[in-house]
C-alpha cells in the first residue's frame, strides 16, 4: 500500500466528519505524467529497471530496498532528483510534474 493510500486511510473518518466537500481532496488526480517512462529514460541506466544501482552507480541507493523506502521522504527523492546528490546530476529540465511522477514510480519499485 502506498503512502499516500495509508495517509487516506488514516485521514478518512476526520474527513468524513468535515463534510462531503472535505472527501473531495482525497480524490486528487495521479501525476499525468508516465513515471515508469521517465524513469527508464533517465534514471535506469544507473539505477537500473528494478531499482538496483548498477556498478557505475556505486553508492547510489538501491530504490527497491525496503529499508530506504520507508526511510526516505517523498520530497527528499524529489529534491535528489531536481538537485542531485554526489555522482548524480541535477535534473533542471524536470518540470514539477515529471518529478512527481517519478517520485510516485520510484514509489512502486519494491
Amino acid at each position: 500500500m502506498s503512502e499516500r493510500s495509508r495517509v487516506a486511510i488514516a485521514l478518512l473518518p476526520l474527513m468524513l466528519l468535515a463534510g462531503p466537500g472535505a472527501a473531495a481532496l482525497l480524490a486528487a488526480d495521479p501525476p499525468k505524467e508516465d513515471g515508469k517512462a521517465l524513469y527508464s529514460k533517465k534514471c535506469a541506466m544507473c539505477h537500473g529497471a528494478e531499482g538496483v544501482a548498477k556498478p557505475t552507480a556505486k553508492g547510489s541507493a538501491n530504490l527497491n530496498d525496503p529499508e530506504w523506502q520507508k526511510k526516505t521522504a517523498d520530497d527528499v527523492i524529489a529534491d535528489v532528483i531536481a538537485h542531485g546528490k554526489n555522482k548524480m546530476p541535477k535534473n533542471d529540465k524536470l518540470t514539477p510534474e515529471q518529478i512527481a511522477a517519478l517520485v510516485a514510480y520510484v514509489r512502486t519499485l519494491k
